[in-house]
């Protein structure tokens, strides 16, 4: 083909890459993403949504089983895996046509293939059947996402899967051992203990979601326990000792100094994402761009150590979430046309939602955090056991809680657990946006009987003020 001129390059058209280019195009710039799987990336087709559709059927049989509760009757009810993964086709097929559909609308060229970077603002696109093109571009946007660590264990897909293959299992597992403890690993621990199966997680570090509030994943660890989910912490696992079979697989772990051995028909790797296999090949080192173990190192507005070089999402560092990425992209994108309002993207105001079984979803920081930076730190909490909706939805586990510095008034983080407190943290991530105070998150009126009460009796516990209702 022909060599094609753009002002704006994205290399990736996942979350942040088709986003940006979008954004990009309704400003007046002729647009290209590279894609050499499927735009939408890892969010769409491997990540964020199938695993929500995923935790929808779980969430709903789980419902089923409790509706004595609610003085309804059903008989039969039971689970078609078969049907659950049609579902989460359904979903992730609509998603990716309005994808498709909103490139063609703002007019972006796509250009199927992997590219690489050949020289400065030039990009070679390698197609599927080996075909190449080169591209150049006033500006390039390295939006290739990560891939999942494995430790050096085989993935067979068979026995042993990834977060980026487990869709491809054929049945059901009566066990499962989930190595990894963070976001992706509670999940499908949600998912799976919902379903009846036998579910191991193994943590290295002292609790689930480590990353989080100490408190948030205690909680956590209460309310599995209470759903038969077994959790190790502080569990170092030996990669070497995995070994798969037609009957199952089976892997070591070290406790305390003591050698434990598992066994479960699957086991899921969910210890972390990282960059290097995502950005090894992609010829950024023919420019000269500052690169942080696989990570493209950047600066204001997400502009990499040369001036025409971006970078957003998981391959720009920091939280590893979709809207993170949006929000990037649009950034890069305004940057690029000289009409950014902002200059970053202040990650204390980056909502870290969790659609485990109980939800968790947060903002800034944690308490530890908190305190280590020197604030007078003010906390305030509020249980959703006396909650008034919590209760009518039968789901009154987990608390709210508004951590605040007492000389500012500044909220420093928000911390939720409870039912659908991946909504709820919404509310706080806008008090953070606009420089809200407890008392301004207290005294905004919240309807009644609702869930989001309970942020606002956080925050009247946050100004020293005890619980004013249910």
């Amino acid at each position: 083909m022909t060599d094609q001129h753009f002002n704006v390059v994205f290399i990736g058209g996942g979350s942040g890459g088709y986003v940006g280019a979008i954004r990009a195009a309704q400003l007046g710039m002729q647009v290209a993403v590279i894609e050499k799987d499927k735009l939408g990336g890892t969010c769409l087709h491997r990540g964020c949504i199938p695993s929500k559709a995923y935790l929808e059927s779980a969430h709903i049989f789980h419902q089923l089983h409790e509706l004595a509760e609610f003085g309804l009757k059903a008989d039969n009810v039971g689970y078609d895996f078969g049907q659950i993964n049609t579902y989460r086709e359904k979903v992730v097929t609509a998603n990716w046509n309005g994808v498709k559909y909103l490139m063609n609308k703002n007019k972006i060229t796509v250009l199927e293939g992997a590219g690489t970077v050949v020289g400065r603002g030039q990009v070679q696109v390698t197609g599927g059947d080996g075909s190449k093109q080169t591209v150049s571009a006033d500006n390039l946007v390295v939006a290739v996402g990560t891939a999942p660590r494995t430790l050096g264990i085989p993935v067979d897909g068979k026995r042993v899967f990834t977060s980026d293959n487990v869709w491809d299992a054929q049945e059901m597992p009566k066990s499962v051992i989930i190595l990894g403890g963070g976001v992706i690993g509670v999940e499908f621990a949600s998912f799976y203990s919902a379903f009846g199966v036998e579910v191991t997680v193994v943590e290295m570090m002292g609790s689930l979601i480590p990353m989080m509030d100490a408190e948030a994943g205690k909680e956590l660890g209460r309310q599995f326990n209470k759903r038969g989910v077994k959790v190790l912490t502080n569990a170092r696992a030996l990669p070497d000792s995995v070994q798969s079979t037609e009957n199952g697989v089976q892997l070591q772990v070290e406790i305390n100094g003591q050698e434990e051995t598992l066994h479960a028909d699957q086991l899921l790797l969910a210890v972390a994402r990282e960059a290097e296999t995502t950005t090894r090949d992609l010829g950024l080192q023919n420019l000269g761009v500052q690169m942080d173990r696989g990570y493209v190192a950047v600066g204001e507005n997400n502009r990499s150590s040369v001036a025409d070089v971006y970078a957003v999402g998981d391959v720009a560092g920091g939280l590893m979430l979709a809207h993170k990425a949006y929000a990037e992209g649009i950034l890069v994108a305004e940057s690029i046309a000289g009409k950014n309002h902002l200059k970053s993207i202040d990650m204390n105001r980056v909502p870290q939602p969790v659609f485990s079984f109980p939800q968790v979803a947060a903002i800034g920081l944690t308490e530890q955090q908190a305190r280590d930076s020197g604030a007078d730190v003010e906390i305030g909490k509020f249980p959703f056991s006396a909650n008034a909706r919590a209760k009518i939805v039968n789901d009154a586990v987990g608390f709210a809680k508004v951590m605040a510095d007492k000389k500012t008034g500044d909220i420093l983080g928000v911390t939720l657990v409870g039912p659908n407190v991946t909504e709820l943290i919404s509310e706080a991530a806008l008090g953070k946006f606009l420089e809200s105070t407890p008392w301004e998150l207290a005294y905004n009126i919240h309807p009644h009987p609702t869930l989001s009460e309970a942020i606002g009796e956080a925050a009247h516990a946050a100004e020293g003020e005890g619980a004013l209702h249910i």
